[in-house]
């Protein structure tokens, strides 16, 4: 048997969403061993999504050409063209799409008809959504379903054609004005359309052409409409790929494989059983195990507080069998089941919207609306592989062709067009997804959901579920990534997989601990985490003024309250907001409390604990009301639904509780603790109070918990693991007189030592209390036994108190700040976004500022109508007109049209209070005369609706990606900086900076690797200025720190790197303060001798600079380089 000792040690962990704060203290005597934040970027899909949409529209415009090369060749193979140099350009092809409808055309002609049919063939799933029928709410959606009733009388040719000729627009989304009503056009038409008005074009030109033959037809048709199977994804035979059906991994006989449905791979598999894939959310079994889990959770008011198994099977099969059910309506069916009402009723979930949330059979009952399938006479079996089947597959091909392998002879050909037809109208049914669990396993746990009142958690840590990964027992280091495979939200894992990791650093370091406390992120989103903070200040912040100006205003008529009011009246400001929250009444015996009666009064009312102290833990306004004194004396230690009916002065708990149910002002969580109707002196109430205010139960904390006890478990390790709850350590916070200031970024590392203190404190010791209830307001130390009388005040103090002598003290010293150390994760991948993805087209011009002619990036005005373009357009034109394009090539226009028109129409108007406002002159003349058009002696010039400009000159540093047949550049350019190398020049005693960028790297098909060239690289290298005899130091990534150092002013500084920038400036660089996210206003850089204005950007080519790069572990712990290698790396 293997012995490990305990290294006496507490270890906190303040796990955010973008952050985790570390923090080591001493368990005996509390002395802080370690601190400090490690920072990383949260994992987010955004990244992703732009990426996935960049690649899906490099692929249409792929596909868009590859059918318009075969429509090339169709058109040769059937000689009707050979040489396409002849096919005119200037033809309006909606013109001929609707004359080629009754009239003959060209060889030529028609070619242009289809070719513009064919690169815009319209939308496929249109067709599937045509049939769906329900109304439409969006403006999108009414716009495509105008599209759909015109199409009944017209083609998508005729339609656009139309609107050409009306609007002056077709393609894209315009709104234009029709009878006074604005109107929303868009040219979105389904691909049956198109398809439809070809075959119509193409039959009539056979009657005219006997090139053109039945076969053409249907291969025109087929280029048209023809499009790969979506479940059999990209690649083909030739070209294979595990993104596609085609994979490129071999099975035992060394031959490819090929899948039936990619998606089947992106199932998963069963988190315990690892052979087994997991089930449709949609199948029988898991709605059943659903359902069952719910009704475990929930707590009824009878003897045992739980449902019976014949009541939860009665509850199942209303549940299976009621026409329409919502969770209110399956919670207000039990609560008649029972004999109760709703209220008391808990333990269900609850929607954003503080509605119940529970399952319902919703899959199941709506399919028995299946007119040629009776649902209830099918096999549990075939329900779940059709669910499988129904949530795998989207569209008919694929559903028909999975049913026909899978549940071959068991529906008829009408059975399957009608579950097609289901799938369609009931799609949001499906694509709820998977389980986590199998079918296996829930067919195993739904037996002991019925026969126990245990959830899915409990179930699975009895019967001794292992998850499928094997640990090596051999290891005293958790993987991380098995770790959070049961985590399925991205934000969530990366922020546990950073905490593993540091659990993991800090066992190497320091052995294994006595205790791990861990504390979760409240939100999965920073951008939400951010907006909830700023939300909640707010609302407290609006909820004080308001209760304060009320008490102002029925004190004395004025709009503050004297100062001298609060003077010597302990906590008036929160017996005031209290007041107001509660409708200005006493909440024990429901009548009035003047304000005057209330300030001048102080000892009249009290605040008092809704539930006691010693139960909740919970000292927040939640748990607070405002109460007359002798009404608190008399509650005492009760609920209030125990106290009420029995308090001489009290309003009835009736009266009591409809008050409180219809009150708009109190929160969701102070009314759930006025309402408690459970016996709290029972000691199974008790430690369920304690568990819920104490402990962390969310999902994703419960797995983090199982898995590091499992792991602590298996390895015989003594760590006792605990998740608490982040109210409770912010109470603690606020007790201990530690503010939490955000602007840096010590106070993570300031929370995971109060996390690690939260342990130690005198409530975990004996059964999470240290005293155990007597009577009324005494308790007994159930360490000496003795008798003690406390009030609520005093076991505040007592249950909060500070576990060590000096420990907050510490926590508040600038020594201990200094102390916190920092560790950011470095970005060193390579493969990221190399420009942004806007393309410039340029010009050459000399304008009035320039002595010669130079090359400029092109901008747009997009709209000159609106009065964000026409602000835009002023800004340069005041500045300098010559940069309108106009202005050089078509100045008669800009004379005669533009600046008449700023002459004659105003730029200022007076609104409906008299007050002057910026307005548009060219709108205003659109308003008059209509659209602004270019010169011509009839006024019937081209409508002009944006203008062109000589934005800024060609960048230094740009991708040319100008094609063949142009005479002007085309580029991208903001290339995205990637890493820079430094070296140093022995002769000028200077260092030199090199920048590179990720469009410096090329990739290697043939291996898969990126790298750069070692010309390329000394091409870089000396147009950085890089001397060929300076030393390479080494490279900075973003997020790395570096040590920058005067010697001849003895200052030094710690920064974290961001960029190379500047690149007309020499060895010029971004940097970011050490211990927080942006350097603020104007701040002193001592070791730059210089203030910041909010960026520091600075030149490291200096002399008397020493530079050293830092590299820290996940701990913080800095170890510094001066020279990180030979040669820096080239090969990826």
């Amino acid at each position: 048997m293997r012995i490990f000792i305990m290294n006496g040690l507490v270890l906190g962990l303040d796990i955010g969403i973008a952050s985790v704060g570390v923090g080591i203290l001493k368990k005996d005597t509390g002395e802080i061993i370690h601190a400090n934040s490690r920072l990383f970027p949260a994992a987010t899909a955004d990244n992703n999504v732009e990426r996935r949409g960049f690649r899906g529209g490099r692929r249409l415009t792929r596909r868009k050409k590859h059918r318009s090369v075969r429509l090339h060749d169709l058109f040769e193979d059937f000689g009707l063209l050979t040489d396409f140099s002849k096919v005119s350009i200037n033809l309006n092809p909606y013109q001929l799409r609707v004359q080629g409808l009754n009239n003959q055309l060209t060889n030529e002609e028609l070619f242009i008809a289809l070719k513009n049919i064919v690169k815009r063939r319209g939308i496929s799933y249109l067709d599937d959504a045509s049939e769906d029928g329900g109304t439409v709410s969006s403006d999108y959606g009414k716009a495509v379903e105008e599209n759909r009733k015109l199409l009944a009388e017209q083609t998508p040719g005729q339609i656009q054609l139309d609107r050409f000729e009306k609007y002056g627009q077709v393609r894209g989304d315009f709104t234009v004005v029709e009878n006074s009503e604005k109107l929303r056009l868009i040219n979105v038409f389904s691909t049956s359309a198109y398809r439809k008005e070809a075959e119509i074009i193409l039959r009539k030109q056979q009657e005219f052409n006997n090139k053109i033959t039945d076969e053409f037809i249907e291969d025109y048709l087929t280029i048209l409409t023809g499009k790969r199977k979506y479940y059999h994804g990209p690649g083909n035979e030739k070209s294979r790929t595990d993104y596609g059906r085609y994979t490129t991994k071999k099975d035992s006989e060394g031959k490819y494989i090929t899948l039936d449905n990619i998606f089947g791979v992106l199932i998963g598999k069963c988190t315990f059983y690892p052979d087994e894939y997991r089930a449709s959310k949609a199948s029988y079994t898991a709605q059943e195990f659903n359902l069952l889990n719910d009704l475990n959770n929930l707590t009824i008011p009878t003897e045992t507080k739980k449902l019976s198994e014949e009541q939860k099977k009665v509850i199942i099969e209303y549940a299976k069998t009621a026409k329409t059910l919502g969770a209110s309506t399956l919670l207000k069916y039990i609560a008649k089941l029972i004999g109760a009402s709703v209220d008391q009723i808990h333990g269900y979930r609850i929607d954003p919207y503080k509605k119940p949330e529970m399952h319902t059979f919703e899959v199941y009952r709506k399919m028995q609306s299946l007119e040629t399938i009776r649902v209830e006479e099918l096999p549990r079996k075939v329900i779940d592989e059709l669910a499988h089947i129904l949530t795998l597959n989207t569209e008919r091909e694929g559903i028909e062709e999975a049913i026909n392998v899978k549940l071959k002879d068991v529906f008829s050909q009408d059975q399957v067009l009608e579950l097609v037809q289901f799938r369609k109208n009931n799609s949001s049914l499906f694509s709820m997804g998977w389980h986590n669990f199998s079918l296996k396993l829930m067919m195993e746990l739904i037996p002991e959901l019925y026969e126990t009142s245990e959830e899915q958690m409990t179930i699975l840590t009895r019967l001794g579920k292992q998850r499928s990964k094997e640990t090596s027992k051999r290891s005293k280091y958790i993987d991380e990534k098995e770790l959070t495979e049961e985590i399925y939200n991205p934000v969530v894992a990366k922020s546990v997989r950073q905490a593993i990791k540091i659990i993991n650093e800090a066992t190497k370091k320091y052995g294994i601990f006595d205790n791990i406390v861990i504390e979760m992120a409240r939100e999965n989103n920073e951008e939400e985490a951010k907006k909830d903070y700023i939300k909640r200040q707010k609302a407290n912040l609006d909820e004080k003024n308001a209760a304060m100006e009320k008490a102002a205003f029925q004190y004395n008529g004025k709009k503050e309250l004297p100062d001298n009011v609060f003077h010597g009246h302990k906590e008036l400001a929160t017996k005031i907001r209290l007041w107001h929250q509660q409708g200005e009444k006493c909440l024990y015996t429901g009548k009035n409390i003047p304000i005057s009666d209330l300030i001048q009064n102080q000892y009249k009312y009290e605040i008092d604990h809704i539930l006691p102290l010693s139960l909740s833990f919970d000292d927040s306004l939640s748990n607070k009301v405002l109460v007359l004194a002798t009404a608190n004396q008399e509650k005492g230690q009760r609920t209030p639904f125990q106290a009420l009916d029995s308090m001489d002065d009290a309003w009835s708990y009736h009266e009591f509780k409809s008050y409180v149910k219809d009150s708009k002002l109190l929160g969701n969580k102070k009314k759930e603790y006025l309402l408690t109707e459970e016996d709290i002196s029972k000691i199974e109430v008790k430690k369920k109070f304690i568990e819920r205010n104490l402990v962390d139960t969310r999902y994703s904390s419960r797995v983090v918990l199982n898995a590091l006890q499992d792991f602590y478990k298996e390895h015989q390790f003594d760590t006792t693991i605990s998740v608490v709850r982040g109210q409770f350590t912010s109470q603690l916070r606020r007790k201990w007189g530690l503010e939490k200031s955000r602007e840096t970024y010590h106070h993570h590392a300031v929370d995971a030592l109060i996390i690690a203190t939260s342990s130690q404190l005198r409530l975990w010791k004996k059964h999470n209390n240290p005293l155990i209830s007597y009577k009324e307001e005494q308790f007994v130390d159930s360490e000496t036994g003795e008798i003690i009388s406390l009030s609520d005040d005093e076991y505040k103090e007592l249950v909060f108190k500070a576990p060590y002598n000096h420990f907050v003290d510490t926590l508040k010293s600038k020594k201990f700040e200094d102390s916190i150390l920092f560790s950011y994760q470095v970005d060193s991948k390579y493969n990221r976004k190399i420009s942004d993805a806007t393309i410039y087209a340029t010009r050459k011009a000399k304008l009035d500022k320039d002595k010669s002619e130079e090359t400029y990036v092109l901008g747009k005005i997009k709209d000159i109508y609106s009065q964000v373009g026409y602000d835009a357009f002023i800004k340069i034109y005041n500045k300098d007109k010559s940069r309108f394009l106009m202005y050089h090539k078509d100045p008669q226009t800009f004379e005669k049209v533009i600046e008449e028109i700023l002459r004659t129409y105003p730029s200022k108007e007076l609104n409906d209070k008299n007050k002057e406002v910026p307005c548009n002159p060219f709108e205003k003349y659109r308003q008059e005369n209509g659209p602004i058009r270019k010169y011509s002696r009839k006024g019937n010039g081209p409508e002009i609706k944006s203008l062109k400009y000589y934005d800024k000159n060609i960048p230094e540093s740009f991708i040319n990606i100008t094609p063949s047949n142009s005479k002007n550049k085309v580029i991208l350019r903001q290339l995205n900086p990637w890493r820079t190398d430094v070296y140093f020049n022995h002769q000028t005693e200077k260092y030199e900076l090199l920048g590179l960028k990720y469009a410096d790297l090329q990739f290697e098909k043939r291996n898969g690797n990126y790298s750069i060239t070692i010309d390329k690289y000394n091409e870089i290298k000396e147009k950085e200025g890089v001397s060929k005899q300076s030393e390479f130091k080494f490279t900075l990534y973003k997020n790395d720190l570096l040590l920058i150092k005067d010697t001849q002013k003895n200052e030094e500084q710690i920064f974290r790197f961001l960029s190379r920038t500047m690149p007309n400036q020499k060895n010029y660089v971004e940097l970011k303060p050490y211990d927080k996210g942006n350097f603020e206003g104007k701040e002193i850089i001592k070791v730059f001798d210089t203030t910041s204005n909010g960026r520091c950007l600075k030149g490291l080519g200096k002399s008397n600079l020493s530079i050293y790069k830092i590299k820290t572990d996940v701990l913080g712990n800095k170890h510094f380089i001066k020279k990180e290698g030979e040669e820096p790396k080239l090969k990826f």
